[in-house]
């Protein structure tokens, strides 16, 4: 996979599709990295020229020294999509990378067309959490973390039906980097976009999960509440429904895109 240099930061990136699809970029969670849209990429695929990348100190993308803040996630978003070229995308993201969305669609509506937030809020979890767990990781490394993420992420049926997929996900997070992974967690302790919901503008669809214990219903109801052209749907998913919940979501995707599975747009 390409990487873009863009000063800063050097970002690990995927766009494939037919130039002359609409673009939808896919912002992954905390502690995973672009390849979590493996399943909704195959049957968004045919319908979307598809940008994913590794959020900044994640996956392949480079560590940057020091603290990060949500603007700067956000900002390697439009630096990534000046330097290929892309003038307006659909954008999708879950967790932190909906966190990102959130920012995108603030301070960069003309870059933007439809909104998918999965399995965040415009705040999630507490200061104090947070804190605790930088210093924890910190301390002990990413293994502690990533050894209970799977019960965060997913259903106890999920697990069960798919223990390899649920592996294969929590080494990755055992093996992210440490500094990456505890800037990430910065921006989130620091971050609470609830004020500035009512600035979004775009149509909005909101995914939430029925058992998500990290971003719960509650959280997604708030931001339909306060987005003005927000709607909800619920899937019977934990944290990540894009993959428990993989077939659904693409369909709930495609319609709120205005696409059918297998076209070109």
């Amino acid at each position: 996979m390409p990487i873009a240099d863009l000063g800063p930061v050097r970002l690990n990136y995927q766009l494939e599709g037919a130039e002359a699809a609409p673009v939808l970029a896919l912002a992954h969670s905390l502690g995973t990295d672009l390849t979590l849209w493996d399943s909704i990429v195959a049957h968004l695929g045919p319908a979307f020229r598809i940008l994913r990348w590794d959020l900044r100190g994640h996956g392949k993308s480079a560590v940057v020294p020091g603290s990060a803040a949500l603007p700067d996630f956000g900002q390697d978003l439009l630096a990534l999509l000046d330097t290929l070229r892309i003038a307006q995308c659909h954008f999708a993201g879950i967790s932190l990378g909906g966190v990102i969305g959130l920012w995108f669609a603030i301070h960069a509506p003309q870059r933007l067309g439809k909104l998918i937030l999965a399995n965040t809020a415009a705040r999630i979890g507490q200061s104090q959490n947070w804190q605790e767990r930088i210093d924890l990781v910190r301390e002990q490394g990413l293994a502690g973390v990533a050894a209970g993420a799977g019960e965060r992420w997913f259903t106890s049926a999920y697990r069960t039906a798919h223990p390899q997929d649920v592996d294969l996900l929590t080494r990755k997070m055992a093996s992210s980097s440490v500094d990456g992974y505890i800037a990430a967690c910065a921006a989130l302790r620091d971050t609470d976009l609830t004020t500035e919901l009512s600035r979004i503008r775009a149509q909005t669809l909101v995914i939430a999960g029925t058992f998500d214990t990290v971003t719960t219903p509650e959280d997604g109801r708030t931001l339909e509440h306060a987005i003005s052209r927000a709607r909800y749907v619920e899937l019977p998913a934990a944290h990540l429904a894009p993959v428990e919940c993989s077939v659904r979501f693409s369909r709930i995707a495609l319609d709120f895109l205005d696409v059918q599975e297998g076209t070109g747009g």
